[in-house]
């Protein structure tokens, strides 16, 4: 079926189109779990690599997201956004193939400059493909079904990806059991990440594109990239972008080391924890994708995003639960939230993008935003370790300490103590309540109070409790509550809707008096 006269898609060629996406995700999310991660940096050890390359590595990813906003022109002079992803994907893969070939080229001194050599062009194509797979996807994936569509594509992606980790952690380890020190291991893992890139770039060459809609007139790149800063919502969604990533990139870059050396946990325990972190999150998807579709992006932020912050506080609360024997309970709680509101963060903080972007300047819009995030997310964990390093012997303690008569302690609790990282988690928190301040003056078509979000994510909860149970006192005691908060947001609703209404009639009255 051909595509309608006006460049549209129609229904049934956007049906294939959603579900060639979902597995185009499934795929690339697979080339990406071989190639980067613990398995990156594995053979980066292997090689020799001191920490300042791995360092490296981690930030060069977002260095070039910066080729974003030159991606632009590329994308509005070729014309069709399939074309310029075709080959920026292609050329990621040929890169991944060459990091495949590595261990065969002979070892040297350095060789693991050949590994940065390899991720840093796989890290330019992807960003200068970027900005025609964003707007491809704006155009493609309808308004509505934003929320549906994106938690089913992340959730089978993050699937993949904790599956791919175990195998492929445990294929790694097998082979080191047997061929100590061989890099042929991680060539196998590299070899079928390129496979599995390949049958991504099937699917996208198999999608069908909408036709890209330009300005009537032609606009100057330099007009193209401003623009976006001179739209006042937009320009309140970059600043919330912008503060949120460098808040999260702040933290979460040393989350892992924390566990590992300061908290001094087994590797096996800390995969553990991340892969319980990516499970709840998958379970999630769904529930904040209905809700995002329901209500709106932001509304969801406006929920998860609190929670996130909560999650990464918690982590300064370890040194005192360790003192109590409370400490693996508090870190599977931090997982368990942080994977709940990650769902949320995650899903949402994309789709709100995509969805203020106006239809025909989404490129400009996108590649912009995507810029900005990407200089926050270079200069957060940088910023991260260097606080680490400077304060790495600087300790902040709070006790209740009870004295005698003649000035001896007769009791002394630790309530609140911090170091090092500490100091980084805190400032992560303060940012991250800044972002939330910023998200505050983004509009968007659909947002609704918090309450009535809490309303609707109090009626799922109550929803699933009633699968899960047949008990009815049990039952009794949820519903009890819940119809309580509930006639009364409904209240709220049916009286703001009444005064709509009424404000409606008169401004009729009133345009009909002036026609007259």
């Amino acid at each position: 079926m051909s595509q309608e006269h006006d460049g549209s898609l129609t229904e049934e060629q956007t049906s294939k189109a959603l579900s060639n996406m979902v597995k185009q995700g499934i795929s690339a999310q697979v080339k990406n779990t071989l190639t980067e991660g613990v398995f990156l940096v594995g053979i980066a050890l292997l090689l020799g690599a001191p920490n300042t390359v791995i360092g490296i590595l981690a930030a060069v990813p977002s260095l070039v997201q910066l080729l974003q906003i030159p991606a632009v022109a590329l994308v509005e002079k070729i014309g069709e956004r399939r074309k310029v992803n075709l080959l920026t994907q292609f050329g990621n893969r040929l890169a991944i193939l060459g990091m495949a070939l590595i261990p065969f080229l002979g070892s040297f001194g350095g060789s693991y400059l050949l590994l940065v050599l390899a991720v840093g062009i796989q890290s330019v194509f992807t960003a200068l493909g970027a900005p025609s797979w964003n707007s491809w996807l704006r155009d493609l994936v309808p308004e509505d079904k934003l929320g549906h569509f994106f938690s089913r594509r992340m959730a089978l992606s993050s699937l993949a990806a904790i599956l791919l980790s175990l195998m492929g952690g445990y294929f790694i380890s097998q082979w080191n059991i047997l061929y100590p020190g061989s890099l042929i291991g991680y060539s196998i893992l590299f070899t079928l990440a390129f496979i599995a890139g390949m049958v991504a770039i099937y699917y996208t060459v198999s999608t069908p594109e909408p036709k890209l809609q330009f300005s009537a007139t032609k606009t100057k790149f330099l007009d193209l990239i401003r623009e976006p800063f001179q739209d006042k919502n937009f320009r309140n969604l970059m600043w919330f972008s912008v503060t949120w990533t460098l808040s999260t990139s702040l933290a979460s870059s040393f989350f892992a080391v924390y566990l590992l050396s300061r908290l001094g946990l087994g590797f096996f325990l800390a995969t553990i924890l991340v892969a319980l972190t990516q499970a709840i999150s998958i379970l999630f998807f769904r529930f904040w994708g209905r809700l995002s579709d329901r209500f709106s992006n932001k509304s969801i932020l406006q929920m998860s995003v609190p929670l996130f912050i909560l999650s990464t506080f918690l982590w300064t609360l370890s040194s005192i639960a360790e003192t109590y024997l409370v400490l693996i309970p508090l870190i599977v709680i931090i997982h368990l939230v942080s994977g709940v509101s990650a769902a949320g963060v995650n899903l949402t903080s994309s789709n709100i993008g995509l969805k203020l972007a106006p239809r025909g300047k989404a490129i400009s819009y996108l590649a912009t935003r995507g810029a900005i995030i990407a200089i926050a997310g270079t200069i957060g964990p940088l910023l991260g370790g260097l606080l680490a390093d400077l304060i790495a012997n600087h300790t902040l303690e709070f006790a209740l300490t009870w004295y005698g008569t003649n000035g001896e302690v007769l009791l002394f609790l630790p309530a609140y103590r911090i170091s090092g990282l500490d100091f980084v988690f805190i400032l992560s928190a303060i940012i991250g309540i800044y972002s939330l301040h910023r998200l505050a003056y983004v509009r968007e078509v659909g947002e609704v109070e918090e309450r009535i979000v809490l309303d609707a994510i109090i009626a799922e909860t109550r929803r699933n409790v009633r699968t899960l149970t047949t008990v009815d006192g049990l039952r009794h005691t949820f519903q009890l509550p819940l119809i309580d908060l509930r006639k009364k947001t409904r209240r709220k609703r049916i009286t703001k809707s009444h005064q709509e209404k009424i404000s409606e009639e008169n401004e009729s009255e009133v345009s009909g008096d002036s026609v007259m």
